[in-house]
């Protein structure tokens, strides 16, 4: 089960395939993606009604059907976070004050269900889908080397950008390594394991990843520095904006305004 879940994790981490596909957003430069998709994300977080975020959210999803990402794909990649959401969201509707619409319970013990809960709960989950889908569509339609040489251009401290960059191309080799130790465990398990001894196994799995870890890194940074390391990562990509890319974040901006109008003008639910 474990080694199931580990190549799972490696599917979803993995999107190189869609940003290197001839899509819409895979042609836009790096930077102005960046800068569009953090305008929709504070957009969200400022937004208190529900059509701005519902706009946000369905911009997104067009955006990633001229991208040429499967439409099933993006969904179950955002609502997967979105699980997770909804269980904090879950006790908005009994605990907030408001109009009951809805009484659960009997013998006393009576819990009301308000509409303003209701209310909070669902702005609530929209604002939070209303962020994560700008970031998944942003590293499904983005090279992470462009994406780390964008946020570089836009100073970002470099010691962030390095551990970012050193983080992402280790991942995929880590949990290679999990897997094969996983592996081999289930290979020499004949019979099942009670509870309490799976449990030791897997902690004593986790500590040898650890330290395998712990020397893999120090390896690479004594090999990075014997060729010349500086604290620097140097990239031979060059990125220039083009008019496609000023159309693209004109319009990004146009929109932005647009979704803060609606909610200045009330128009929609608040």
């Amino acid at each position: 089960m474990l080694s199931s879940f580990l190549k799972a994790s490696k599917e979803i981490v993995y999107n190189e395939r869609f940003s290197l596909s001839n899509g819409f957003l895979q042609s836009i430069d790096p930077r102005v993606k960046v800068f569009s998709f953090t305008a929709f994300i504070l957009v969200a977080i400022v937004s208190k009604s529900i059509l701005p975020l519902i706009t946000l959210v369905t911009m997104t999803f067009i955006f990633s059907i001229a991208s040429k990402i499967p439409l099933r794909f993006f969904t179950l990649r955002t609502a997967f976070a979105l699980i997770f959401v909804a269980l904090i969201a879950l006790p908005l509707p009994f605990v907030t004050p408001g109009s009951p619409i809805a009484t659960i319970g009997n013998n006393g013990y009576l819990i009301s269900i308000t509409s303003e809960g209701l209310f909070k709960a669902l702005q609530f989950v929209l604002r939070v889908w209303a962020c994560i889908t700008p970031l998944i569509l942003l590293t499904l339609t983005t090279r992470f080397s462009s994406l780390i040489h964008s946020l570089e251009r836009f100073r970002v401290p470099r010691v962030f950008t390095n551990m970012m960059s050193v983080t992402y191309r280790f991942i995929f080799l880590f949990i290679d390594e999990a897997y094969r130790m996983i592996l081999a465990r289930e290979s020499r398990t004949v019979r099942g394991e009670s509870c309490l001894r799976a449990t030791k196994a897997l902690a004593s799995m986790m500590s040898t990843l650890f330290i395998r870890s712990y020397e893999r890194g120090e390896r690479v940074y004594l090999a990075m520095m014997a060729r010349g390391y500086e604290g620097n990562i140097r990239s031979i990509t060059r990125m220039s904006i083009n008019g496609r890319d000023m159309i693209f974040g004109f319009f990004a901006i146009a929109m932005c305004m647009m979704i803060i109008s609606l909610e200045y003008l009330h128009i929609g639910v608040v």
